[in-house]
C-alpha cells in the first residue's frame, strides 16, 4: 500500500508539474537561506557556552560614574582569590603586543595574549598536542595554534621544540590548540605566561589600584551566590583600591553574556536573522498551502471515488501528506547543497572574517533536525488542509461533476495568507531601501575632518635597530616635508577610525570637586592641519613650540569643552585625578567623528606625542592624489633600507572611513538577497493561484466572451481580487516597515529618516509587479478560443 501512495504521489505531482516545480523553487531557495540564518543564530545564542561548567564562569566589570566597561584593575585577581573563598580559580587574558615567532628561517607574529597558567582549568579549549595541567607552568613555556604549528613546523609534533620569541627569548613549545570555535570571544594564536608580561617595565608601571585596563576571568565554586558574593566588593573596593577611585562598582557578569557586552549590537544581529527567517518559511509555507489547496479542486472527483471504494480519511490525509512531504524532502537536499557550496561562503564574505559560519554535519545536526521538524510540520499542514475540504464534499454533487467553487471560509483564508505574503515583501523591501541608505549617509556625512587626499602610512614596523630607525626616520621625514608634492603631514598614535579606548578622569586644575572622563590619546604636529580639523580656538601642537614639551600641551574637543563647561578652554589647566601634572590646553578642535558613526562624540583628549615615534601612524595629504604613488614609492623605497621585520604598508584614509561599514554593508546584502528572494517566490506563488483560478474557471470566461465581454473585463474579473490584497498589504505592511526600520535605525547616533515617498515607492512597486504578473496569466487567458472551453459542455 505505501508504494501505491508513492506511486500515485508521482504521478501527481508530475501531472501537475508547473506548481511542483514552483513549490520546488520557492522551497529550496527559501530553505536554504533558513539553513544559513538559523545556523548563525544557533553559533549566537551557543556563543562561549562550548566551555565545560559555563555557569561557573564570570568577567569582572567596572562600573564608575555612568560608565560601564569589562575592565578591571590587574591586581584585583590575586587578591579576590586570597579573599574570597567562594572563587575557585580565574585569570588574566591580556593583550599587550604580538609577539614575534622565530624558527629556523621563519618569522610569525601571530595574534598573542598573556595569560595566567590557570588559564586552561578556566576554560575548555582543547589541546591536539601537549598536557592541559602543565602547558602554561613555566615561563618560558608557550602555547600555540594549530595554524601557527603548520606554518612552522608542517604535519608533525611541534611540542618539545625550541622557537625564539621577541629575538632574544627561547621558549619551549608546550602545547599545540585545537581549532578555537567561531563563536568564542576570546580568539588568539599564541599564548603566553603573564609573567612574562610582568617583566616589562612599561606594563609593569601600570599595574596599580587605578589603572583599569586588564580582563579578569574568574571560575567561582558550583553554587555559589552571586549576589551575596557581590554585596562583599564596596568592603572590597575600600580596602584595597586608590583612594581616587572608591566610587567604583565591582560586578560578576556572566561569561556567556561577555559576547552582549563587547558588542551590543550582536543580540540585534540574532533577533534580526531570526525574523527573516521567519519571514522566509512564512511565505515558502503560504505557497505551498495556497498552491496545495487550490490544486486540490483538480483533484476533488479522485477523492470521492477513493471515498466510495472504502477509502477513509487517515488514507486520503496519508496521500496529500506524502506528496507534500516528497516534494519538502527534496526540496530540502536541494537546499542543504546550495547552502553548504553557495550560500554560506557568501554569508562569510559578508561577514568579513566575523564568526565564519562551516557546516558540520557532526556538529550541526541540531541545525539540520530543526530545518527537518519544520518541513516536517509545513507538510502536515500543507497536506490537511485540502484532504479536509474535499473529505467534506458532498460524495453525489462531486462523482457529478457538479464541485462548485471554493467555500468562503477557504477563499477568505487563503486571501488572508496572501496579504501575509505581500505585506512581508513590502517590510523587507523597505528594510533593504532603508538599509542601503543609511550605508550611503554613513558614508557621505560630514565628518568634521577631510578624508579625501590622505594616505596613512603604518610607521610601527618593529625596527631591529630602533635608535638607528628613529634617525633615519627624522631625515626622511624632513625631507617629505620639503617634497612639493606634499601638502602636509603628521606622525600620531592614532588617525581617525583608529582611536584607542583609553580613558581617564580628568579635574580642572582650579576646580577640585569637578571630575569629566575623557578619551585620551597622543598625536604630533600638523595633525589637525593634515585630516582638515577645523581649530574653534588656539593651535595645534607645534614642533617648535612643544617639542620641549615643558607646558605639558594638550589639545582637547569641543565636546570635551562644554563638558567642563566652559565657554573657553585655551590657557586652561587640567590635572589627572591620578596625577599630579598639570597639562596646559593649547586648543580646542572642532567636534569631530573619530570613529564611526553609530557612536556619538565623546570628549577627547590629545596629548603632545613628540617629533617621532616608531609606534606611530605617518599621516600625508597631498596636493594631488595622482601622484601619491610615486611620492609612496619614492617612500617605500626609504624605508625598507631601515632593518624591520613588518613590511611597507599603507592606507587610503577615505577607504578606511568606508571600510567602518562592513558589517552594515553585509547585513544589507543580507537584506537584499532575503528581499529579492522573498519577491520571487511570492509572486511565483501568484503566478500559479493566477493560472489554477484561470482554469478553473475557463467555462465561465468562455461564456462571459460568447456573451460579448471583452478581454479587459475577463482580465479585470481574475485580477481584482489580487489587486485588493494587494491595496490591504499595502496598507498594513507600510506602517510595520516604518515601526520596525526606526527600531533598527535608532541603533545609530547618526541616523537617516526614511521619506514619505519611498513607502510609496515600494507600494506602487509591489502594485505593477502584481498587476504584470496577475494581468499576463490573465490576458492569455482572456484571448483563448471560447470554442475549445465550452466544447466538452
Amino acid at each position: 500500500m505505501l508504494r501505491n501512495y508513492f506511486k500515485i504521489a508521482v504521478r501527481s505531482l508530475w501531472k501537475n508539474r508547473l506548481f511542483t516545480g514552483i513549490n520546488f523553487l520557492g522551497l529550496s531557495l527559501g530553505l536554504a537561506s533558513s539553513c544559513v540564518l538559523i545556523l548563525f543564530v544557533q553559533r549566537g545564542v551557543t556563543f562561549d557556552k562550548f566551555h565545560k561548567d559555563n555557569d561557573q564562569l564570570f568577567f569582572v566589570q567596572t562600573q564608575e560614574r555612568d560608565a560601564t566597561f569589562g575592565k578591571t584593575v590587574y591586581p584585583i585577581l590575586d587578591q579576590l582569590l586570597k579573599t574570597y573563598p567562594e572563587i575557585e580559580t580565574g585569570t588574566h587574558f591580556q593583550g599587550w603586543n604580538n609577539a614575534w615567532i622565530h624558527y629556523k628561517g621563519k618569522d610569525l607574529q601571530p595574534d598573542t595574549r598573556y595569560v595566567d597558567s590557570t588559564f586552561l582549568d578556566v576554560f575548555s579549549f582543547g589541546l591536539l598536542y601537549g598536557d592541559r595541567n602543565t602547558a602554561l607552568r613555566k615561563k618560558e613555556s608557550v602555547i600555540i595554534s594549530k595554524g601557527v604549528a603548520e606554518a612552522l613546523f608542517g604535519d608533525k609534533n611541534p611540542v618539545g621544540e625550541t622557537v625564539q620569541v621577541n629575538d632574544t627569548l627561547n621558549f619551549t613549545i608546550t602545547g599545540v590548540l585545537d581549532t578555537v570555535p567561531a563563536n568564542s570571544s576570546l580568539q588568539f594564536d599564541v599564548l603566553l605566561p603573564i609573567s612574562n608580561l610582568e617583566s616589562n617595565p612599561g606594563f609593569r608601571a601600570n599595574i596599580d589600584w587605578y589603572n583599569t585596563f586588564a580582563t579578569v576571568y574568574l571560575k567561582v565554586k558550583r553554587g555559589t551566590d552571586i549576589t551575596r558574593l557581590e554585596a562583599q566588593f564596596p568592603d572590597f573596593v575600600n580596602t584595597h583600591f586608590s583612594p581616587e577611585v572608591r566610587n567604583r562598582k565591582i560586578r560578576l557578569k556572566p561569561f556567556e553574556d561577555f559576547i552582549h557586552y563587547q558588542n551590543p549590537f550582536f543580540k540585534n544581529l540574532i533577533y534580526g536573522a531570526v525574523t527573516i527567517a521567519v519571514f522566509i518559511l512564512l511565505i515558502i509555507s503560504i505557497n505551498l498551502l495556497n498552491l496545495n489547496f487550490s490544486i486540490s479542486f483538480t483533484r476533488a472527483k479522485e477523492v470521492a471515488v477513493r471515498k466510495v471504494t472504502g477509502s477513509n480519511l487517515r488514507q486520503i490525509l496519508i496521500q496529500f501528506w506524502i506528496e507534500s512531504g516528497l516534494v519538502l524532502l527534496v526540496s530540502l537536499l536541494a537546499s542543504l547543497a546550495f547552502a553548504a557550496w553557495y550560500l554560506i561562503p557568501r554569508f562569510n564574505e559578508f561577514r568579513k572574517g566575523r564568526m565564519q559560519l562551516v557546516l558540520s554535519w557532526q556538529q550541526d545536526y541540531p541545525t539540520i533536525l530543526v530545518l527537518f521538524g519544520i518541513i516536517l510540520f509545513i507538510a502536515i499542514i500543507a497536506g490537511t488542509y485540502p484532504a479536509l475540504y474535499l473529505n467534506r464534499l458532498d460524495l453525489r454533487d462531486t462523482i457529478k461533476g457538479k464541485l462548485t467553487s471554493k467555500p468562503s471560509s477557504g477563499k477568505w483564508s487563503q486571501g488572508s495568507l496572501i496579504i501575509l505574503q505581500f505585506t512581508i515583501s513590502i517590510i523587507l523591501i523597505t528594510g533593504a531601501i532603508g538599509v542601503s541608505e543609511q550605508i550611503s549617509f554613513m558614508r557621505s556625512a560630514n565628518i568634521g575632518f577631510n578624508k579625501e587626499g590622505v594616505v596613512v602610512v603604518q610607521a610601527d614596523r618593529q625596527y631591529k635597530d630602533e635608535d638607528a630607525a628613529i634617525h633615519q626616520l627624522s631625515g626622511i621625514l624632513t625631507e617629505l616635508k620639503t617634497d612639493s608634492r606634499v601638502e602636509s603631514l603628521a606622525t600620531s598614535g592614532v588617525v581617525p577610525t583608529k582611536y584607542w579606548s583609553n580613558y581617564n578622569l580628568y579635574r580642572p586644575d582650579s576646580e577640585e570637586d569637578k571630575e569629566v572622563r575623557l578619551k585620551h590619546v597622543g598625536t604630533g604636529a600638523g595633525y589637525a592641519e593634515t585630516f582638515g580639523i577645523r581649530m574653534l580656538e588656539g593651535r595645534d601642537f607645534s614642533e617648535e613650540l612643544d617639542q620641549n614639551g615643558e607646558n605639558k600641551p594638550v589639545v582637547i574637543n569641543e565636546t570635551a569643552m562644554k563638558a567642563m563647561g566652559w565657554e573657553t578652554a585655551v590657557g586652561k589647566r587640567l590635572r589627572q585625578k591620578n596625577n599630579p601634572e598639570v597639562y596646559t590646553i593649547v586648543g580646542v578642535m572642532k567636534d569631530f567623528n573619530y570613529q564611526d558613526l553609530k557612536e556619538k562624540i565623546e570628549p577627547v583628549l590629545h596629548w603632545y606625542q613628540g617629533k617621532t615615534n616608531l609606534d606611530s601612524y605617518l599621516a600625508i595629504r597631498f596636493n594631488n592624489m595622482r601622484q601619491a604613488k610615486e611620492v609612496l614609492a619614492g617612500l617605500e623605497s626609504k624605508m625598507k633600507k631601515i632593518p624591520a621585520k613588518k613590511p611597507f604598508q599603507y592606507f587610503y584614509m577615505s577607504e578606511e572611513v568606508s571600510r567602518q561599514y562592513n558589517d552594515l554593508d553585509g547585513i544589507w546584502k543580507m537584506v537584499n538577497f532575503v528581499t529579492i528572494l522573498s519577491v520571487v517566490i511570492a509572486f511565483a506563488g501568484v503566478f500559479g493561484l493566477i493560472t489554477i483560478a484561470s482554469n478553473q474557471r475557463i467555462k465561465e470566461i468562455g461564456i462571459r466572451k460568447v456573451l460579448g465581454a471583452s478581454v479587459s473585463s475577463v482580465a479585470i474579473l481574475l485580477s481584482r481580487d489580487y489587486v485588493v490584497m494587494v491595496l490591504v498589504s499595502i496598507m498594513i505592511g507600510t506602517p510595520l516597515a516604518y515601526k520596525l526600520g526606526s527600531k533598527f535605525l535608532e541603533k545609530y547616533e547618526y541616523r537617516v529618516t526614511v521619506d514619505w515617498y519611498v513607502f510609496v515607492l515600494v507600494g506602487m512597486l509591489v502594485l505593477i509587479l502584481t498587476l504584470v504578473t496577475v494581468g499576463f496569466q490573465g490576458i492569455k487567458t482572456a484571448l483563448a478560443n471560447p470554442v475549445k472551453s465550452l466544447r466538452n459542455e
